[in-house]
């Protein structure tokens, strides 16, 4: 048995707009044609379709098809709006700003297969070139004369086997760690810098990499390669007075709040937050509201900067902006076990205006240094 299938052309295409012009004083040949062309039964069929879909209809015998209505034009007046002139602020700004660069995790004497003393060498100076691209960036906004580098801890690995590390992993002791890498390298990345800024202050905190008998209460709580690695950086930079180092006070404080530019930052490595299912981000919430209520009583801070994860990322802590740093190290077995994350070589760059608090922030990524 044969199917008829009888269908209108699309309306909006050549034919369908022929076909809605014409339809409705079309000749009987016309109409014959058109039910032929689109498959209807007979001329009824077609006026049924036409009627049905496009709403359009015969014009009786001597009548002329009523012409399209024109849409309603509606005016509608524009509101009245009051003008007010903007203040401006001049070509370089308002207020000098001051430069924040968090520095941590560099695990000097860790190697990896992508990773040893020459790779952090070079990575910190890529950091450098960064550092001073930015600050010439914002310069062109507003006065930048001083840097800050909080140093987060973790600067060294340390050397107890089977805590800090496998054997295989260790390129070095803790000693030539710091006086054969760290030392010179950083000697040489503050001096350098100064052709820049006009001060330069550095603030240092330990890492638990740096605990030199870990687990353990039988040393000084001032036994920290990291702290060691300050002092011996301090006394080096001595005859430089625009170069300020200030390490924790009294003897095993692992913490410091400083102010930068009229706000308050803690600056902690972080091995005290506990992670929850691997996870270290709550830990860092949930401990950062209880410094606030503790530390922040008698030294109160507006942020924090902390690291340890080597994993970069910006939390709002009920209202405690926190910067989380990334590190210097890549492949290392650290994150990957803990969190199932890698390593992340990217350090944190803020800028702090008076005014406004942290007006910016960058990520450095150092990971282009293999």
């Amino acid at each position: 048995m044969a199917v008829n299938i009888a269908y209108l052309p699309d309306r909006n295409s050549a034919k369908g707009k022929e076909l809605a012009r014409l339809f409705p004083t079309a000749s009987t040949e016309q109409l014959d044609r058109w039910v032929k062309e689109f498959g209807y039964r007979g001329r009824d069929s077609l006026a049924g379709a036409m009627r049905k879909s496009w709403r359009i209809t015969r014009a009786k015998i001597g009548e002329a098809p009523a012409p399209a209505a024109d849409p309603e034009v509606r005016i509608i007046p524009a509101p009245k709006v009051k003008i007010k002139p903007l203040k401006q602020e001049g070509k370089r700004g308002e207020g000098e700003e001051v430069q924040l660069q968090d520095i941590s995790d560099a695990h000097v004497g860790l190697q990896t297969p992508s990773y040893n003393s020459k790779v952090f060498g070079k990575r910190l100076e890529l950091l450098a070139d960064r550092i001073v691209q930015l600050c010439y960036l914002h310069r062109k906004m507003r006065p930048i004369k001083k840097l800050v580098t909080p140093m987060l801890g973790d600067m060294v690995q340390g050397e107890q086997y089977g805590v800090q590390g496998y054997m295989e992993e260790f390129e070095m002791g803790a000693e030539e760690q710091i006086f054969k890498v760290l030392l010179p390298k950083f000697t040489d990345f503050y001096i350098n810098l100064l052709q820049i800024y006009e001060t330069i202050e550095i603030d240092g905190v330990p890492g638990n990499h740096g605990n030199i008998q870990r687990r353990s209460q039988i040393v000084s709580k001032r036994s920290n390669w990291d702290t060691v690695f300050y002092r011996a950086l301090k006394d080096r930079l001595s005859n430089y007075p625009q170069i300020t180092v200030n390490i924790p006070e009294p003897a095993g404080q692992w913490y410091l709040v400083r102010e930068i530019n009229g706000w308050n930052f803690l600056f902690v490595h972080g091995d005290q937050m506990v992670s929850y299912q691997g996870v270290p981000f709550y830990g860092i919430e949930r401990r950062s509201q209880r410094w606030k209520q503790s530390i922040g009583i008698d030294e109160p801070f507006d942020f924090m900067s902390t690291a340890h994860v080597h994993n970069p990322n910006f939390l709002w802590n009920n209202g405690i902006p926190t910067y989380v740093n990334g590190c210097f190290i890549t492949d290392s077995p650290f994150p990957l076990v803990r969190m199932g994350l890698k390593d992340v070589p990217q350090q944190w760059s803020l800028f702090v205006n008076r005014k406004y608090g942290v007006t910016a922030s960058y990520r450095i990524d150092l990971s282009a240094v293999k």
